[in-house]
């Protein structure tokens, strides 16, 4: 009797909090990846009341057409049948009604990305821009949101999420609430057996999430990321931004990427890059490469999440939403993950001026940086840089990458025309961070200029703008000398060659096809064929098998040899396989690209405290004469 009386009570808390716009999440059919959303519309419009669900999400500009996912959807009025029709590709409209709509659907969830939504037998992860339909027009209102335990298909599951929650249980169901749509959508949720750590970074909690990991060293991630995070709040000097911050990790054997959000981000990290308990004090590769994907989701949450591009004002989820600014909220924040591992004592100068050579390397080995513009770049994100082809590499450039080492060149153009060493790109982050504590927090490029003009009291569009708008090489090698570093460049000594270190002293190719290849079914297919190149001049095309060169079958370990051994302008002929007919072309080598770079400190006091000052973001004011 008792029992029943509990269940009533809380059936009728439910029904009190319940807001006009309330989503009720159902997992009945997770062998099928199914997710059922129920939602509750208190006051429909009465000319008929239009739902929709984005087209994308924020954070990865590409169009993504989630409806496309939405499997069922039915409407009732006081549990009767009512009309709903599908009026375009990611939009729906009921009949006009007088008193509560319900609407019920289906969505298949099996992206197993950080961007979708996916559910099964053992867990679900979702991002709310791809399973909740929007209410038009009442967008801006209060919504709420019950997650609803399978009532036998779980067993041990948490629920990890930011999402404000009102009353749920001991694993986190039950009910959230939300100020309105947009902050519906910006909570990433994850239910599964997993492991959450919490640690404190200036006085804000702070979680970590973590699914599929085994045997790993959990207390280094915690206090590596403790001293990251800290040192992030320390840099923008004032209080963090979000009461507390959730790391959401997914270990998987092959992947990797991550997606920011207001208050926590979702992370997919291959197993081995975990640390583990014989982890080096300086860490390995691939640990220093989770340690940056932190690095850059939660500087995200200052670079992006509130200092915005004017053009996300409001932000259009059912369309493209050009920017040109792409460049500095992608490349800034590139520019800053890796540095802050630095100052946050994670790696040593060193180290990081290693992981700038290979940045600097995979800029150097993307010839369509001399094709297309940053800012163009940015703009066309949606068609472009999301779905690269084959001819990318000659035609493209990386707003990350390309963006990054731009945020590079304006730090250090700053610091060296500046007396004194107070302008900085760290000064232009904390002005852009106090306009935004002052109501200011979407800017345009000429926000930008002004900004600069501020700081530098100069005129800086000059140095900027070629760079940005034009197609000239960035001037990395003399801002980098003057602020005491010397830039070298080096052949490729290997395939996979990354750059970031000085020569070795093997035998360095001496020639090169202009292209890459894999190994596919036992035979060697052209992956990149550059323009101006020898595969080009040829009449080699991406996709061709390269069966033998010079009448011996080809094999990596041959055209390897080949690169060594040959000299450049010497002929070989290659038998392909093109479009399924046998050619032989002539190809002539030419000179292996020194498109390899590696960065040495100069010697002398004023190198080094120039670069203590860059780097580590101390604050010297150095005698001129110094």
């Amino acid at each position: 009797m008792l029992h029943g009386l509990t269940s009533i009570l809380k059936t009728v808390a439910h029904v009190l909090m319940m807001h006009d716009i309330q989503y009720d999440l159902r997992f009945a059919q997770l062998s099928r990846h199914i997710v059922e959303v129920c939602l509750h519309i208190a006051k429909p419009d009465l000319r008929g009341q239009n739902l929709w669900l984005p087209n994308w999400i924020p954070g990865s500009y590409m169009i993504r057409d989630f409806a496309r996912h939405v499997v069922h959807i039915e409407a009732k009025v006081d549990g009767l049948p009512w009309y709903v029709e599908k009026i375009g590709k990611n939009r729906w409209r009921c009949a006009p009604t007088l008193g509560p709509l319900q609407v019920i659907y289906q969505v298949y969830a099996q992206d197993t990305s950080v961007r979708g939504a996916h559910v099964d037998t053992t867990h679900a992860y979702f991002n709310g821009a791809a399973i909740f339909l929007a209410v038009e027009g009442q967008e801006h209102m209060p919504q709420g949101l019950t997650l609803t335990r399978p009532e036998q298909e779980w067993a041990g599951v948490q629920v990890a999420t930011a999402m404000p929650a009102v009353d749920v249980d001991a694993q986190g169901f039950g009910d959230y609430e939300f100020r309105d749509y947009a902050d519906l959508i910006d909570y990433p949720c994850e239910i599964a057996e997993q492991q959450i750590y919490k640690f404190t970074a200036e006085g804000v909690p702070h979680r970590v999430a973590v699914r599929g990991a085994h045997e790993w060293d959990d207390q280094r991630l915690l206090a590596d990321l403790s001293r990251l995070c800290a040192c992030q709040i320390r840099f923008f000097e004032s209080k963090a931004p979000f009461p507390a911050y959730l790391f959401l990790l997914n270990v998987v054997d092959q992947g990797y990427g991550g997606l920011e959000h207001a208050q926590s981000s979702s992370l997919v990290i291959e197993r081995a890059a975990l640390p583990q308990p014989w982890e080096p004090q300086e860490p390995g590769d691939a640990y220093t490469q989770l340690l940056g994907l932190f690095s850059h989701e939660y500087f995200h949450a200052w670079n992006v999440k509130r200092i915005r591009p004017k053009d996300f004002v409001p932000l259009d989820l059912e369309r493209e939403v050009h920017t040109t600014l792409l460049w500095f909220f992608e490349g800034v924040t590139s520019y800053y993950d890796d540095l802050f591992l630095l100052r946050a004592g994670l790696i040593s100068i060193e180290h990081y001026l290693r992981l700038l050579g290979q940045q600097i390397t995979r800029y150097w080995r993307q010839p369509g940086s001399a094709r297309q513009s940053l800012a163009d770049a940015s703009f066309d994100a949606w068609t472009k840089y999301y779905r690269p082809d084959e001819n990318s590499i000659n035609v493209q450039t990386s707003y990350y990458v390309h963006g990054s080492l731009l945020a590079l060149c304006l730090d250090l153009y700053m610091r060296q025309q500046i007396k004194r060493n107070r302008s900085s790109l760290d000064a232009l982050m904390l002005a852009l961070w106090q306009d935004y504590l002052r109501g200011e927090e979407a800017i345009t490029y000429e926000d930008l200029l002004n900004r600069l003009r501020a700081l530098t009291h100069r005129e800086i569009a000059g140095f900027i703008e070629p760079l940005l708008f034009g197609r000239e090489s960035l001037p990395l090698q003399r801002l980098l000398l003057e602020q005491g570093v010397d830039l070298g460049r080096r052949v490729r000594e290997q395939r996979q060659d990354i750059g970031g270190t000085k020569p070795a002293n093997g035998q360095a190719p001496q020639v090169t096809f202009g292209g890459q290849w894999q190994l596919r079914e036992g035979l060697i297919q052209l992956t990149q064929v550059l323009y101006g190149g020898p595969l080009e001049q040829a009449g080699a095309n991406v996709g061709d098998q390269l069966v033998a060169v010079d009448g011996r079958r080809a094999s990596d370990a041959m055209l390897d040899l080949l690169v060594r051994r040959c000299q450049p302008g010497q002929n070989v002929s290659l038998h392909i396989l093109q479009q399924d007919r046998l050619r032989t072309l002539t190809c002539c080598l030419q000179p292996a690209a020194e498109d390899t770079a590696y960065l040495q400190v100069r010697d002398g006091r004023r190198p080094e405290q120039m670069i203590r000052q860059w780097l580590l973001g101390e604050k010297l004011l150095m005698d001129e004469g110094v």
